[in-house]
């Protein structure tokens, strides 16, 4: 039965590729055989794909040709578009199969018919923001794309709106009363989007979503044959932020203020605001690690949690939405505080200081939560670029609460319920030893031929007091070597400011820094100046695609390992030490050498492109644990001598290096 539906798979590839008069790809053929083997048994598979491995395709094509009922989660709404826009089209066109299929976001993605219709002299009842001086066309163009749309979806709006009118006329998840008690329930663009979903073939939602899915056990999309997780590097931390929470004053006085409008008597939506005073002073140049159930925090947040409740009004028939909205608001918010004022055994809180400190809620290891939630229900198939280190990719799988040592198969029906979901009552333990397939797919490309990994060995240690001048001049010599066409990816903001400062001052280059200007227009100017530089952050590291003569060099700062400090990474350090392990090699380690694969990955997006990813930290070439990290990089040609990476830079950049 299995070959049987692999060669159909393969079958469908076939028919997809000569539709798009496409190429056949070794790497994506393995691809859609192990994914149509993973429908056929039901079991979770892990799976490394290259850039240019067709990846979007070679999963469509079995799940289409199985007629299985699956969902297929993306990292940010912008995979998420381009899967529904792209990818599946060209799927339903060639493939000549009936494909049906339906893309699902997050309730502030669309639309709110009741705030639309509220008049505009309600706004205060309504809104938490000032109105700019654009808001009434605003909200005339909005309620002109309504009764056009057939989605809500706001992505669909081609009119300029100003963002701050947009966030007026949608709701978070936390607000939303609920389709019964709204009047505008059965035609709810949310609502709409989620009753067509339920008839299709394929959802496409993004990780958010598919973990507050999770988090609401199941309880918002419909059910499913198979889940893809795409970019399944990113998805642990996104359920991990799921599975959290968080209390901040900024969202209490919001709450105060949306009380005092449903209703509220004023004393005690005052209280409210009062104690977020309270809050925001306990705070206050505050960092790191605490213990909610002491002072000050303990005091605090009983306070919190009583003033909430007090200032609450009691849900009645009829109420204005406003007050509904308020009222669901009031429930989630005090829900969080009552986390923290009972953390359980295995949940690190914390506060991430900064001009508005919030106090944080996460469980140190979400495979233990995520097992019975996800992998004993539904087989999974994970792809991504890049997996991190390990022959079984062991530390990512073992971080979902997956099992590398266990034979792989169907996921277990847990003690307690017949129909294979998970109860209340399920203990963890019941799905742990969870196996699963693991496999890297080749890449497409001749990557030794194409690209080099240079280390900068001859530079001083980072921690020396040297290191940041010696590492300016450096990289400054290699971006003058590539003619500009560089990415320079920094681990911190220090770096940020230090290198596009010299950078500036030492060479021609137009020099692009993050912070300057918005993301989107900063990779716009990057792509069409092809000698220009761009300095950018940890958020530049991963998704950023810009194949060509404009990135042929990509600058690494230092290895990214996680501050010592970093609250989350230091529980799970001193978890893994717990359970006899050691905190470096099994946290840090695979966690810096995924993110520096990520970081490779900017490099070769096509098979014309040619380049370096000079790393400035020499411990990738000294340190005796490099090899974990150099497992984990795409296989470039490596080189430690600085004139043989500045000599393939100026031949990839067709460019003789400038005297200097």
């Amino acid at each position: 039965m299995s070959e049987a539906q692999v060669s159909g798979a393969l079958a469908t590839l076939g028919a997809i590729v000569t539709g798009m008069d496409g190429d056949e790809r070794a790497g994506q053929q393995e691809l859609v055989r192990e994914v149509a083997r993973s429908i056929a048994h039901g079991h979770h598979l892990l799976a490394e794909a290259p850039t240019g491995s067709g990846k979007s395709i070679a999963y469509l094509a079995p799940i289409v040709s199985a007629g299985v009922q699956a969902v297929v989660a993306t990292a940010t709404l912008t995979l998420q578009d381009q899967l529904w826009r792209k990818d599946i089209p060209l799927v339903r066109e060639h493939s000549g199969k009936k494909v049906t299929s339906a893309v699902l976001k997050g309730r502030s993605n669309y639309l709110c018919r009741a705030r639309l219709a509220a008049p505009q002299g309600d706004q205060d009842a309504l809104f938490d923001e000032r109105p700019g001086p654009t808001f009434a066309a605003d909200v005339a163009a909005l309620r002109r794309f309504a009764d056009s749309t057939t989605t809500g979806d706001i992505a669909d709006l081609d009119e300029s709106v100003a963002p701050a009118s947009v966030r007026a006329m949608t709701v978070g998840p936390q607000e939303c009363p609920g389709a019964t008690r709204c009047e505008f329930g059965p035609t709810c663009f949310t609502e709409v989007a989620r009753s067509r979903a339920e008839t299709v073939d394929i959802i496409v939602v993004n990780h958010a979503l598919y973990a507050a899915h999770l988090a609401t056990a199941g309880q918002l999309l419909p059910a499913h044959e198979l889940l893809v997780v795409d970019e399944a590097h990113a998805f642990d931390a996104i359920v991990t932020n799921a599975l959290g929470a968080e209390v901040t004053a900024g969202g209490l006085r919001q709450l105060a203020g949306r009380l005092r409008r449903a209703g509220a008597a004023a004393a005690a939506s005052e209280a409210v605001a009062e104690v977020a005073g309270r809050l925001e002073t306990v705070l206050e140049g505050g960092a790191g690690r605490v213990d909610p159930t002491e002072e000050p925090y303990a005091g605090v947040l009983a306070a919190i949690a009583q003033r909430i409740a007090d200032a609450t009004p009691k849900p009645s028939e009829g109420e204005h939405v406003a007050a509904a909205q308020a009222i669901r608001l009031a429930a989630a918010r005090l829900a969080a505080v009552r986390r923290f004022q009972t953390p359980v055994a295995g949940e690190v809180v914390w506060i991430d200081g900064g001009e508005r400190p919030v106090l944080q809620l996460a469980p140190v290891s979400v495979g233990p939560r995520l097992a019975p939630l996800l992998f004993a229900t539904v087989p999974v198939v994970m792809v991504s670029a890049t997996l991190g280190p390990g022959a079984r990719f062991e530390p990512l799988a073992e971080s979902l609460g997956l099992d590398a040592g266990a034979e792989p198969g169907a996921p277990p029906t847990p003690s307690g319920d017949p129909d294979g979901g998970v109860d209340d009552d399920t203990d963890a333990d019941t799905v742990l030893g969870l196996g699963y397939e693991a496999r890297r797919v080749p890449s497409p490309f001749d990557l030794r031929a194409q690209g080099m990994l240079y280390v900068a060995r001859h530079l001083p240690d980072v921690r020396d007091g040297s290191w940041a001048d010696a590492a300016s001049t450096e990289l400054c010599e290699l971006v003058d070597a590539a003619g500009g066409r560089a990415l320079v990816l920094c681990t911190s903001w220090r770096s940020v400011h230090a290198f596009s400062a010299a950078l500036r001052e030492a060479t021609d280059h137009e020099v692009l820094a993050q912070g300057d200007d918005t993301t989107a227009r900063l990779v716009q100017r990057f792509t069409e100046d092809e000698t220009s530089c761009l300095v950018a952050t940890r958020a530049f590291w991963q998704g950023l695609d810009v194949p060509g003569p404009a990135c042929v060099l990509v600058v690494i700062d230092r290895l990214p390992f996680a501050r010592p400090d970093e609250p989350l990474a230091q529980a799970r350090r001193e978890l893994a030490e717990r359970e006899g392990g050691n905190g470096f090699r099994d946290v840090d380690l695979p966690a810096a050498a995924l993110v520096l694969a990520q970081g490779a990955g900017r490099l070769i997006r096509t098979h014309a492109d040619r380049g370096v990813v000079a790393v400035l930290d020499r411990r990738l070439a000294t340190a005796g644990y490099r090899s974990v990290l150099l497992d984990a990089m795409p296989p470039l040609r490596r080189v430690v001598a600085p004139d043989v990476a500045r000599a393939f830079l100026a031949e990839a950049s067709g460019a003789l290096p400038e005297v200097r």
